[in-house]
């Protein structure tokens, strides 16, 4: 059954959702904030940063948030972290917003400070039941979707039944959707792996191996393992998906940006410096201070994510940081 459905925001991924709904048959409206890019978007069907995207004629673009909700049952949230509470607060004041509407949330993110999940702001800018909001996540890079690539991601949610709902509407030949129940983890996993993502770039960077990037990995998901479960998470989400599968794609792949921007750090640049290079947000610079304030607070102990936080805020050498996390004290693995 077609729906309608508005993605709220216009970058690659909401762009390459976009598409892939419209491909299913729904009436997809894609709003994106900068009136130019909007504009460009709807002429050229493209986007710079996804040279693979091929927007479908029937997916309407906009700027007017009131225009790209009205009547939406669906709505997909998919604004950079750091704009989703604003994006959010604007779109519910259009009056717009379907009462009864399911929103999908596919931003990746801590809000600073708060430490809040984009579930958590979206059910509260919306007035949402926890039950009218599901986090889509998993290992899913814009380019290969849109080169309708095997992808396989996971839906969470607390209703059975709206989950079940979000598989139909995403899934086909080439993107698959299981459905999930631990939206903790599966948020928590979504940015923490960002973060780990730029410590894997910077390893690169400085000319290191598969046995670093092992490494990196392996202690990588032990660390956001233990500060998920403390949050209140399962174990098993972060050996699924959302953890272990997204973790391995943004640390490896050279569509990363996060990885790409450590790259750069790791070859001797500084961190504003790489930024400026960037063409794309990378959610893990954005979310190392949530990252390491949030392992402060549950008092996990999370020394990868300490380091890059320091590397990426504080100045340290990544060589210093290197022969810190070699010269701690032996321990458990798997530390009670």
């Amino acid at each position: 059954m077609s729906e309608k459905i508005a993605v709220l925001g216009g970058g690659s991924w909401g762009a390459t959702l976009a598409g892939l709904l419209a491909e299913q048959g729904h009436a997809v409206a894609l709003w994106e904030f900068i009136p130019a890019v909007a504009a460009a978007l709807a002429a050229t069907r493209q986007l710079k940063t996804v040279p693979e995207l091929r927007l479908p004629a029937s997916v309407r673009v906009t700027n007017d948030l009131r225009e790209a909700l009205a009547g939406c049952r669906w709505i997909v949230s998919a604004t950079p972290s750091a704009h989703v509470r604003s994006t959010l607060k604007s779109a519910f004041a259009t009056g717009a917003v379907d009462p009864e509407s399911k929103v999908i949330s596919v931003s990746k993110g801590l809000e600073d400070k708060t430490f809040k999940r984009m579930s958590e702001i979206i059910a509260e800018e919306f007035h949402k039941t926890p039950e009218q909001v599901i986090v889509l996540s998993g290992p899913s890079h814009a380019e290969e979707v849109c080169r309708r690539q095997p992808t396989a991601v996971v839906a969470a949610g607390t209703d059975a039944k709206t989950v079940q709902a979000v598989q139909t509407l995403f899934s086909n030949d080439y993107f698959r959707v299981y459905a999930q129940s631990d939206q903790i983890g599966v948020e928590l996993a979504g940015t923490l792996k960002n973060v780990l993502a730029i410590g894997s770039g910077i390893t690169d960077g400085l000319g290191f191996g598969d046995n670093t990037r092992a490494a990196l990995l392996t202690r990588g998901l032990n660390e956001i393992t233990r500060l998920g479960i403390r949050c209140g998470a399962r174990q098993d989400t972060f050996f699924g998906l959302a953890g272990m599968g997204d973790l391995i794609v943004t640390c490896l792949s050279q569509h990363s940006r996060n990885r790409r921007l450590g790259e750069k750090i790791g070859q001797g640049k500084t961190p504003k410096e790489a930024l400026g290079e960037m063409t794309m947000v990378a959610e893990g610079m954005v979310n190392a201070p949530a990252a390491q304030a949030l392992a402060k607070k549950q008092n996990v102990s999370c020394p990868l994510i300490a380091e890059i936080y320091a590397i990426l805020y504080e100045n340290r050498d990544p060589k210093t940081s290197l022969r810190t996390l070699m010269h701690r004290l032996p321990q458990e693995e798997w530390p009670a």
